[in-house]
C-alpha cells in the first residue's frame, strides 16, 4: 500500500486569483503503487465563460493522475475545485457538481454546466 498526499494549498497557489483567498490543507491517502503524475495547463475562455464562474483571463488547471484517478483541479467561482473524470466517448472529462470541464480528443475544451437551471456553455482555448 502506498499513501499519495495532496496539498490542497498548493493547488490554491496555482489556481487561485484572489490573494484574500485563505489556503486549506486536504491530505488523500490512496491505495496504489502508480506515481502522482501532475500536469498544469493554461487556458483562456470565451466571455460565456466568465459569467459562468470561470476567471475573466488566463487560468491554470491541474491535472492529476495516480492509483487509478484522474482529477482536474478548475478555478471556479473563486474556489479550485476538484473534477473527477467521467465516461466520455472521446477526451477526457470531467465533472464536478453542475459543472463538465471535457477535452474533446484534439477538438477543444468545453466548460459546461446543465443542473440546475438553464444550460450554458463556454468554448476554452490552451494557451501555449
Amino acid at each position: 500500500m502506498r499513501s499519495i498526499a495532496i496539498r490542497w494549498n498548493t493547488f490554491l497557489a496555482l489556481t487561485l486569483l484572489s490573494a484574500a483567498a485563505s489556503a486549506t490543507e486536504l491530505t488523500i491517502h490512496l491505495n496504489g503503487t502508480d506515481a502522482v503524475q501532475r500536469k498544469t495547463v493554461k487556458y483562456q475562455c470565451d466571455a460565456q465563460g466568465a459569467t459562468m464562474g470561470l476567471p475573466a483571463g488566463v487560468f491554470s488547471v491541474d491535472y492529476l493522475n495516480g492509483a487509478g484517478n484522474s482529477l482536474a483541479v478548475v478555478p471556479v467561482k473563486g474556489n479550485s475545485m476538484i473534477f473527477v473524470t467521467v465516461p466520455s466517448g472521446s477526451g477526457a472529462k470531467y465533472a464536478a457538481r453542475q459543472w463538465t470541464w471535457w477535452e474533446a480528443g484534439g477538438r477543444g475544451t468545453t466548460f459546461y454546466s446543465d443542473f440546475p437551471g438553464p444550460k450554458a456553455s463556454s468554448v476554452c482555448h490552451e494557451i501555449h
